[in-house]
């Protein structure tokens, strides 16, 4: 797992902040990123609460494939880093799935270190991105879906501004949609809503 030190970010890595919040930034994604993404995408733990499989691809492969998204993803697709202020690297936030014409984008997220796993990030980093997201690209929505028995997920989307709207099944499993819409996200926001949700996070 990368760490950039105590004493916080470089200038290069200021430049590739979008997002930030009390105990975290978001940021571009870079080549050094790639270790740790390969790891995450082999942890057994982290698909099953993605009901998915861990990836089964050699790190010369996921590398390749890494670094070409990187030069040349598609606009329906975006990731980046989320890293601790002290410059831990500790997961991704991404959108893909993107449709310009229905102005929405589906919303992926992952804590990788278990250590930093159910301790209200996932929440904060939602609420970070959604700022910057809303400012920063067309989109009028945001969905994402959870699996249905993982019912603390669905609690920290919610308290990041998301609300249940359909269920489906994939691969076998139940799945919950969860939706963000901009002009009542923004609203709320105003309000102070995702204030008292980011306050909450802190242990």
């Amino acid at each position: 797992m990368s760490d950039a030190g105590p004493a916080g970010t470089d200038a290069l890595t200021e430049q590739l902040v979008v997002a930030r919040s009390s105990r975290l930034r978001i940021r571009h994604k870079v080549h050094a990123d790639a270790i740790d993404d390969f790891t995450w995408a082999r942890d057994p733990e982290i698909a099953r609460f993605n009901g998915t499989t861990p990836r089964d691809q050699t790190l010369a492969a996921f590398l390749a494939e890494f670094d070409y998204d990187l030069a040349f993803g598609p606009p329906t697709r975006r990731q980046f880093a989320i890293e601790s202020v002290d410059g831990v690297h500790i997961g991704t936030v991404m959108f893909y799935n993107a449709s310009y014409a229905d102005a929405s984008a589906e919303l992926g997220m992952t804590i990788g270190p278990i250590e930093y796993r159910d301790c209200g990030y996932g929440r904060e980093a939602a609420i970070a991105f959604l700022r910057f997201a809303w400012e920063t690209y067309p989109f009028r929505s945001f969905y994402l879906h959870t699996l249905a028995w993982n019912e603390r997920a669905q609690r920290s989307f919610a308290a990041a501004g998301f609300a249940p709207s359909a269920e489906s099944r994939r691969n076998g499993e139940l799945f919950v949609r969860m939706e963000a819409r901009r002009e009542w996200w923004l609203l709320h926001d105003i309000e102070g809503a995702f204030e008292t949700a980011e306050r909450a996070s802190v242990p």
